[in-house]
């Protein structure tokens, strides 16, 4: 069993709809895989950029069919992933995908983490000034 993380930025700002589809497609897709996780949306301040950042866990040639899938999608690019390890039980074992839809306020008490994929937030990430994101992603999980 193993975790991955990645950040990726969305082509487009996404309202609602267009992120309700998104998450009905991988629920469908993460229960029959065996897959489970949480994805976050963050819309930037000023409204002209978005970002996902997606933790998913399951075997390890599952994650990798779904992570080529991810990076075959076209409605978000710069997908990175953060970090991949291996894990003995599932971190959000009820989640087929949980989301939340964030503002920078909510992200706060994890540094560097307000200004997700911005180049200050890379800055950071590249000198190992950012909390731990798999810390961050469990906070939503155990906060519901």
């Amino acid at each position: 069993m193993e975790y991955l993380i990645y950040v990726s930025q969305a082509a487009h700002p996404m309202g609602e709809r267009e992120l309700r589809a998104i998450l009905e497609k991988s629920r469908d897709y993460n229960s029959r895989d065996g897959i489970t996780g949480l994805l976050i949306y963050k819309l930037s301040e000023s409204g002209e950029r978005a970002n996902f950042m997606q933790l998913l866990e399951g075997e390890k040639e599952q994650l990798d069919e779904v992570f080529k899938r991810i990076v075959a999608d076209k409605r978000h690019h710069t997908k990175i992933i953060l970090e991949r390890h291996q894990i003995k039980r599932r971190n959000f074992p009820d989640w087929s995908m949980g989301f939340q839809n964030v503002k920078s306020e909510d992200l706060a008490a994890f540094e560097g983490y307000t200004d997700l994929g911005s180049d200050v937030f890379w800055h950071m990430f590249d000198e190992g000034e950012v909390s731990d994101p798999l810390d961050l992603m469990k906070s939503f999980y155990n906060d519901n």
